[in-house]
């Protein structure tokens, strides 16, 4: 989103109660960031009598990378989030997100809203002992722009100046605008007045690096624990691939006095059943839930049982076409995308498969604000109407597919010749229904042979998206920050982030023409018709829904926080009280 946050496969969705998600602003490996359910608990104090031993245990997340520079999807960000820092950290009060420094111990801004000072902390550390510099942060501004290097999230900084130019191999890398004044004051010049700039300090792309530690690591350094130093308030302990991450508290780390959890334990569950056995049994102290088990807890948490987090999300889950055709070679078709959006029902969906979220007829969720209203309260969904027409109606959608196939110069005689492939992976029982209810849909409502390719893990699935060996996928994006460029800007043709190779040149004018735009009503219109282009007028890919999250926690579980923009979980504050 954090990215982003992205989602990583349609059996993401079913899976959402056994691995906490999301592109962060990101990819969206599993969805799950929330509301906090625990602001309400008492707030740490010697009054209040924490548990001696302190500790979590909690469903597995496996990260991609543990390179702050590479990372784009929610499982990393939060992992990086817990093991290193940044200028700023997100914590959750009053179910809003707050600013709260964090590397940087106070920051200013110039008049004319362009030159950004930071003042880092003196006591901030690695956990080899060498102070977290200046420098480190604008090594890793420079890093992530480096235009060879490819990372999906160097567009993210494109407001410092220089930066796009650097990236783009316009420019040079001394004219961007960080600078290091000195060990512990670090420079931003932004190329333009960004409102929004503050929100994103938090984001992974901001965090420092160190140069040495990379270059001694060799080429696995970003996956292997054992060559990482960390300036956050955990370490990881041990990394099981595929099974379970541990992690123990950096006695190094600038606030480690105010570091509650010792440790914490995450381990891979496959069947949500067996989750919800082991949270009821108090062996799991933080679930998801999903169908039946949502309207069950909740009554339970009515009852003092549990804390239950209820709420709407800034996450989007959707179905990616590949706009430059796919193996079947007809995906680069508008009319063929639009009718695969019309093929398939959104309400029956979540109903038989979820039992929540919201259905989505558009792309920006319903937790984003444009300027000071949700942008949803405001804005109507591009697909709503279309949808009514469509949905369920097999002879209209086919005559729209086979306007977009006769373009292409393809015989519509006989539909069962149109071979698609939906890639996915996933062998649990709902990940199996999930699979058996597109091929239902898609094969009733457009008469396609669709072929449902099930990969073996999220690594083999991932390489099948990053090479476009698809037609279909399914995926999310969770926001990094609250205004619906972050949702939007993703999708420009160079973007390290547009895994779907939509290209659009009227929607990259707009997000260009962004950038120097400051009136709220003009921003607003400019974020509807890019809306409507994406969904609706080029169908790069159809919306499925809107996140929300419902999660449980044990009682004694405290200050244990899910913000809405950024990490999963965040844990830093947390604590144990009565066990």
């Amino acid at each position: 989103m954090k990215s982003k946050k992205w989602l990583s496969s349609l059996l993401v969705a079913t899976m959402v109660g056994t691995s906490a998600f999301a592109f962060v602003g990101c990819k969206d490996k599993n969805p799950e960031p929330a509301q906090n359910p625990g602001t309400d608990a008492p707030k740490p104090s010697e009054t209040v009598k924490k548990d001696a031993d302190q500790f979590l245990k909690l469903v597995f997340i496996e990260p991609s990378t543990l390179d702050p520079n590479e990372a784009s999807d929610v499982d990393s960000f939060t992992i990086i989030n817990a093991t290193q820092e940044g200028l700023a950290r997100v914590k959750v009060v009053n179910d809003e997100d707050k600013m709260e420094p964090a590397g940087a111990k106070s920051w200013e801004v110039s008049p004319d809203g362009l030159v950004w000072t930071f003042h880092l902390r003196e006591n901030n550390k690695w956990s080899d002992g060498v102070p977290v510099t200046a420098q480190h942060y604008v090594d890793s501004f420079l890093r992530l722009l480096d235009k060879d290097k490819a990372f999906p999230y160097a567009y993210f900084v494109y407001e410092i100046k220089g930066a796009k130019a650097f990236n783009e191999g316009t420019g040079k890398k001394e004219d961007v605008g960080v600078v290091a004044k000195d060990d512990k004051t670090l420079q931003i010049t932004l190329d333009r007045p960004t409102p929004y700039f503050e929100k994103k300090l938090n984001f992974t792309a901001f965090f420092p690096i160190r140069l040495d530690v990379i270059q001694k690591g060799g080429e696995n350094w970003n996956t292997d624990h054992t060559k990482q130093v960390y300036c956050g308030p955990y370490k990881i302990k041990d990394w099981v691939r595929n099974n379970s991450i541990s992690f123990e508290k950096n006695t190094d780390y600038w606030d480690a006095q105010n570091v509650y959890i010792q440790r914490v334990e995450m381990n891979d569950i496959q069947e949500f059943s067996t989750q919800a056995q082991l949270f009821e049994s108090k062996e799991l102290d933080v679930t998801g839930a999903r169908q039946e088990y949502i309207e069950k807890w909740t009554e339970k948490a009515k009852k003092g049982e549990f804390v239950a987090g209820v709420g709407d999300t800034a996450s989007s889950n959707y179905v990616g076409f590949n706009n430059e055709g796919g193996p079947s070679g007809i995906m680069n078709n508008k009319k063929v995308r639009l009718a695969f959006s019309m093929a398939f029902d959104r309400e029956e969906y979540l109903k038989t498969l979820l039992g929540r979220y919201t259905p989505a007829y558009g792309w920006i969720p319903k937790a984003l604000h444009s300027n000071k209203d949700m942008y949803r309260t405001v804005t109507k969904e591009p697909l709503k109407d279309m949808a009514t027409d469509y949905v369920n109606k097999p002879e209209k959608i086919q005559a729209l597919l086979k306007e977009g196939l006769k373009e292409l110069g393809k015989d519509t005689s006989d539909l069962k010749n149109i071979k698609v492939k939906f890639v996915t992976y996933g062998d649990t029982a709902a990940s199996k229904q999930s699979q058996e209810w597109w091929e239902q849909q898609f094969e009733k409502n457009l008469g396609i042979d669709l072929q449902m390719e099930v990969l073996g893990n999220y690594t083999l699935w991932k390489q099948a998206v990053d090479d476009m060996k698809f037609d279909i996928i399914t995926y999310g994006w969770v926001g990094d920050f609250d205004d619906p460029i972050n949702f939007l800007d993703m999708w420009v043709s160079n973007s390290g982030n547009n895994g779907l190779k939509f290209k659009n040149e009227e929607f990259d004018k707009l997000v260009n023409d962004l950038d120097k735009e400051v009136d709220p009503a003009k921003r607003l219109k400019a974020y509807q018709r890019m809306e409507e282009i994406l969904v609706k007028e080029d169908a790069a890919f159809a919306p499925l829904y809107y996140g929300d999250t419902r999660r449980f926690l044990q009682n004694y579980v405290k200050d244990f926080m899910y913000p809405k923009f950024g990490p999963t979980y965040e844990w830093r504050w947390a604590y144990t009280e009565g066990r």
